[in-house]
């Protein structure tokens, strides 16, 4: 075999559309990339801006107790809050949920066994008449408290021994937990609710007949005993990793009768090869295979057999049939994990208030002292929970062709059960919803929500043209609005108006799986070519994407993350003073590298003009605009393309169709299409490819938009780069670097077999100083504690206090260098929002808060009942333009 080794040998160099601002106004944040949905009443982006200096320390969290305390009720005004979507939710079931969208409704009808509140100074949160004391709140402080639970315990020492923990980790604890439940949980129609709830609806969660889509949560993220083999057993056809089946080398594996599988569409690019008979090649080549399929690559035949492809490789050196798991995670055997029991998942309840889970990573949910941890609200939120009965009546059978069940659970208000302190009360679907005031919630009953939560009802229309929304808004109907293009001139300084930073990171998907894109009449193969997706890349003016498009609203952003996540949150003693992930030396360097600068000998760095300057000068200067690189690297894209145009699909007579999906057609989907539009222009002018690339606007999948993206429906997305886990950057890495993530838009990038070489920092910890070589998706199980000898190096257990903050900067810095350099996902800008809330109401503080964002719909104040807010329109003609240009 003559021709270049490919992938595995090369060292790799939401739309969230809905525009509904009452989801940032009082939900839960429920994008999260592959972590657990972040809780609390209020948006979950993160603390104000790092530059701020007046943040004071945060005092130490404590789990403040206030039922002890005799508060009387408040007289306070009641009222319902009229907003709108762009685009209406299609389930807001916990189990299938597919973004943003879906979580408008969830949000409000789920609970959390913790939660988190503002400080108050002294604890004292509230005034004698039982009105919240919102002078006390301490600025960028917050509390954790018990809500749906009433006490969490580590029990890792003591649990049965077919869990498997070893002395070692019963001794560091961490791993098994204890939760008892409030006596008090109802659903909304009064059906009590038990421990054996939660076992159900986690068995429902990970049943391998549905493979429901969040699944993922639990089995890759919280790590749930046995949970990943129960929701994958039974899957004919598919693959794991020599190690992930618990094999120590590969000759073990075939010792014990395994039929070893080289991904030969990774590793070699051979989708659509034929052999001799016209029989496609497929992904998945037996290492003794001696059929040979044939393509052409470079113009020239390009065979492939698996006996070959083994012989090359270990050749090459990369892997051999007796060496150890470090060098072969692209070597794979089929899965035949069959008929696990339930009773091997770790979860099971103890009795009718409690249960315990069982995990594969520790975590330290209570802090030293015995009080609840942040992490306890943060990543053990809650559990699925879904209304067994109900559930069971809508269970669906597969249908014809198909082999899943689905489910039309939380789809309409008749399949709907409420856990929360809201509940669904009408569902016209396409158009309108209605939430109302659950009486069986719990929190009703206790102190920690007394006087709270005064918003009696929740309308959501859905309108789509931005300039309808706001007119609705001037005259009174609604009650929030964003600031945007339309109205940014008149209305920027308002006092209406609030600036809040987010987690959010926005920007484009481009869809490049070659063998969807060959299939498809659309002739767009080009997308294949890194050196294409680059272009777009270095040719997009972030700056000017911010002015023309989110005007006032958003702030230009190159990397997967802003600046609004923390690696350190409780060893930094300020929040605004350090733990940034963005501010350190580590991720700067990645992105000056990622965008093309050159460290030189001495340190200093080049780019272009800008030569031998210091790390800081250069990052100052880093906008990620390089036109003059942009149009090389098209030139490159375009010659590999016409050169190797049988590879690609491509017909030079027929136009390149890139087909921009979204999930609602409006004015502002044109107006990004026709910007890329131009983009494109520019970048082939005086190319054999000039106004030979057209875009198109595609809204046909509406809230499945995401869906069709990921299916190559749609080749072009603007989206969020993945929001939410503001505390842990190190996790949410693997919505990109993690093709088992189910949130990953691109998981036909196999990192499994795309390795990565990195000089370990210097220090006390397992593999200090070492060379190391993995594959993507390796470092980043190294670097979230994952490894467990079936799919890494355990010795390698990067994760929170098992490796200095340093070294895990280094991992993360050099994974998010090699997302950007891919250009699968471009980034765009910070989402970093103005909002409108209407007279009506008012929130508890202007200052946002990390954990609580404004306060939400549980601390709104209510400053005109609805009968009020009637006649103030009259009195004002139903004309609130002059109000809302107020600036103080």
């Amino acid at each position: 075999m003559n021709k270049k080794i490919k992938s595995m040998l090369a060292l790799v160099t939401c739309l969230v559309m809905s525009g509904s601002f009452f989801g940032c106004f009082g939900g839960k944040d429920s994008s999260s990339s592959s972590g657990p949905v972040v809780p609390g009443p209020g948006s979950t982006s993160s603390n104000p801006s790092s530059e701020d200096p007046e943040t004071p320390e945060l005092p130490e969290n404590t789990d403040v107790s206030y039922e002890d305390l005799t508060i009387p009720v408040a007289n306070l005004k009641q009222a319902e809050y009229n907003t709108t979507t762009t685009t209406m939710p299609s389930n807001w079931n916990e189990l299938t949920y597919a973004d943003n969208n879906d979580t408008q409704i969830m949000s409000y009808i789920s609970s959390s066994f913790f939660d988190y509140d503002y400080k108050f100074k002294d604890d004292k949160k509230f005034n004698d008449d039982g009105t919240i004391n919102a002078a006390a709140i301490v600025k960028g402080a917050y509390t954790t408290h018990y809500s749906a639970a009433t006490a969490i315990e580590d029990v890792t020492s003591s649990v049965d021994a077919k869990w498997g923990y070893t002395a070692e980790q019963k001794e560091e604890g961490g791993y098994a937990w204890k939760i008892t439940l409030r006596q008090d949980l109802k659903w909304e129609n009064g059906d009590p609710i038990k421990a054996q709830d939660f076992e159900y609806s986690m068995k429902q969660q990970l049943d391998p007949e549905y493979m429901n889509m969040r699944g993922n949560t639990y089995y890759d993220t919280l790590r749930i005993k046995n949970s990943r083999g129960y929701f994958f057993q039974n899957q004919e056809g598919t693959y794991e990793t020599v190690a992930s089946l618990g094999y120590e080398s590969n000759a073990d594996a075939i010792a014990a009768g395994e039929t070893i599988y080289l991904d030969a569409w990774a590793m070699w690019g051979a989708q659509g090869y034929p052999d001799e008979n016209g029989n496609p090649c497929p992904q998945w080549l037996a290492y003794n295979d001696t059929t040979v399929y044939t393509g052409v690559y470079n113009g020239a035949p390009d065979p492939v057999s698996g006996a070959d492809l083994w012989a090359a490789y270990s050749t090459a050196g990369y892997f051999d049939v007796g060496e150890p798991y470090e060098s072969w995670a692209s070597i794979f055997v089929e899965n035949k994990i069959r008929d696990m029991d339930w009773e091997n998942v770790g979860i099971y309840a103890v009795d009718d208030y409690s249960f315990v889970i069982c995990l594969d990573k520790a975590y330290a949910f209570l802090q030293d002292n015995g009080s609840l941890s942040y992490q306890a609200a943060y990543y053990m939120a809650s559990l699925p929970l879904v209304h067994q009965a109900t559930y069971e009546s809508c269970k669906k059978a597969p249908a014809d062709g198909a082999t899943l069940w689905t489910t039309n659970y939380n789809t309409s208000k008749e399949t709907t059960m409420s856990w929360g302190p809201y509940m669904l009360a009408e569902f016209d679907a396409g158009n309108y919803y209605k939430l109302v005031k659950n009486p069986n919630w719990y929190g009703w009953n206790m102190n920690l929500y007394k006087n709270q939560y005064n918003v009696s009802a929740i309308n959501c229309r859905k309108v789509t043209e931005f300039s309808t929304k706001w007119m609705g808004f001037l005259n009174g109907t609604y009650d929030d609005a964003s600031l945007d293009t339309e109205n940014i001139a008149d209305y920027k300084d308002s006092k209406y108006v609030d600036y809040t930073p987010s987690t959010g990171t926005f920007g484009m998907q481009l869809f490049s799986d070659l063998s969807v894109l060959k299939e498809s009449e659309n002739n767009n193969g080009i997308l294949a070519i890194d050196e294409f997706r680059q272009a777009l890349s270095l040719g997009l003016n972030r700056s000017d994407v911010v002015e023309t498009i989110w005007p006032g609203t958003a702030t230009p952003c190159l990397g997967l993350v802003n600046t609004e996540y923390y690696y350190d949150i409780e060893n930094s003693p300020n929040l605004a003073d350090g733990g940034v992930y963005r501010n350190t030396k580590e991720a700067k360097e990645g992105l000056l590298r990622a965008y093309g600068f050159v460290q030189n000998e001495d340190g200093t760095w080049s780019s272009g003009n800008l030569q031998n300057v210091e790390m800081e000068d250069a990052y100052d200067a880093l906008t990620g605009y390089n036109l003059t690189l942009a149009k090389q690297k098209m030139a490159a894209a375009i010659a590999e393309l016409t050169a190797n145009a049988e590879k690609y699909g491509y017909d030079s007579s027929k136009k390149i169709t890139l087909i921009y999906g979204a999930s609602a057609e409006n004015a502002k989907q044109h107006q990004r299409v026709a910007y890329l539009q131009a983009l494109v222009n520019s970048l082939v002018e005086g190319t054999v490819l000039e106004g030979q690339i057209e875009l198109k606007l595609d809204a046909s999948a509406g809230a499945g938009w995401a869906d069709a993206f990921r299916s190559g429906a749609t080749q072009i997305g603007f989206g969020y780069g993945f929001s939410g886990n503001p505390f842990n950057p190190f996790d949410i890495i693997g919505a990109f670097v993690d093709p088992d993530d189910s949130l990953n838009y691109h998981t036909y990038w196999n990192t499994a077999a795309v390795n990565m070489t990195l000089t370990m920092p210097e220090g006390d910890y397992e593999g200090a100083g070492e060379t190391i070589t993995m594959s993507l998706q390796n470092w980043f199980y190294c670097l979230n504690g994952l490894a467990t000898e079936k799919n890494a190096p355990q010795k390698y257990n990067w994760d929170a206090g098992f490796a200095p903050a340093s070294v895990r900067l280094t991992i993360l810095a050099a994974l998010e260098e090699q997302v950007i350099l891919k250009s699968y996902s471009i980034m765009l800008i910070g989402d970093y929002s103005g909002s409108f809330l209407s007279a009506k109401f008012d929130y508890i503080t202007s200052d946002y808060n990390t954990f609580m964002g404004l306060g939400g719909i549980r601390y709104v104040e209510v400053k005109y009942t609805d009968s009020e807010w009637a006649a103030y329109l009259e009195a004002n003609n139903n004309n609130l333009e002059a109000e809302y240009k107020k600036t103080e």
